[in-house]
């Protein structure tokens, strides 16, 4: 007898939409850690679950800031992102990282 599989959802940036009762919740969701924390039990809101993911990235991309001279490259940039972050989702405005998109959408589908 054949086995059936459930099918890994897979998201796309068009289904992601911000909603206004979750505000708060997606401008925290730019903290690495508790963004890590809302990808994990986030289920419903696929806006902060993006963003979680997004913070989650460049919270491990932080971890290479003790290397130095990349680290002292990449920490006003990760620090920049994350602010940026947070005002466009106070804004209700999406904001998609270069390559980190990407990457935010593929860990979405594994914390599905």
């Amino acid at each position: 007898m054949a086995e059936i599989k459930a099918a890994k959802k897979v998201y796309t940036l068009e289904e992601i939409e911000f909603n206004e009762a979750n505000k708060t919740t997606a401008i925290l969701s730019w903290i690495p850690i508790v963004g890590f924390i809302l990808l994990l039990v986030e289920k419903e809101d696929k806006f902060v679950k993006y963003n979680g993911a997004q913070s989650s990235i460049i919270g491990l991309l932080e971890l290479i800031t003790w290397i130095p001279v990349i680290g002292w490259l990449i920490a006003p940039v990760s620090i920049v992102l994350i602010i940026v972050g947070m005002v466009k989702s106070s804004q209700g405005e999406k904001f998609n990282i270069p390559l980190i998109s990407d990457w935010a959408l593929k860990v979405m589908e594994w914390f599905n």
